[in-house]
């Protein structure tokens, strides 16, 4: 009689240590589509012609397993000539040294860069209306992303038309 209440606590355990190791593994893909998408996205912008040196750098605020999925194997990604570099930022940020920066959710501040030659890409919600020029999101289990060609002008980037074709929706006016 005692053992039957010990063996459905084990099995509780079995099930919430299950669902959360599949939680964990949603995640972690998750988090390396938008490391394969922000890794795409700067394929196909171009900088001012004073900004470019051997490197492009992603600096994360936030966006711990972005980053991580991002570094694995980053030697040997490049972007043209350009070796990628990754950098994880605190606040507050220094952003001067960044030609990419990505900030989860909580950690967004669309106005970080203002003025400056750099791409923002995040995934809080609203973030490209607020200020960001790249907000990815999720609908029916794909991940998607709106860009806002008024911010990314005004920081004195170009986007390929190429991607702008790819994105849910292009935003062409500042709000």
């Amino acid at each position: 009689m005692f053992a039957r209440p010990s063996f459905l606590a084990l099995l509780a355990a079995l099930a919430l240590a299950t669902a959360r190791a599949h939680a964990d593994d949603v995640q972690r893909r998750e988090d390396q589509f938008k490391a394969a998408y922000l890794f795409n996205f700067v394929k196909f912008v171009e900088w001012p012609t004073g900004s470019s040196s051997d490197s492009l750098t992603v600096c994360f605020l936030g966006g711990a397993g972005v980053h991580e999925a991002l570094t694995n194997g980053i030697d040997s990604k490049r972007v043209g000539a350009r070796k990628l570099v990754a950098r994880r930022i605190e606040r507050p940020a220094t952003v001067a040294t960044c030609e990419v920066l990505y900030a989860d959710a909580a950690s967004a501040d669309p106005t970080l860069a203002t003025g400056l030659p750099i791409l923002t890409v995040s995934d809080a919600p609203g973030f490209a209306a607020r200020g960001g020029m790249i907000e990815l999101f999720t609908e029916n289990h794909r991940l998607r992303f709106v860009i806002n060609v008024a911010h990314v002008h005004k920081a004195g980037l170009r986007i390929s038309s190429d991607l702008l074709k790819l994105a849910a929706s292009v935003e062409r006016e500042e709000r």
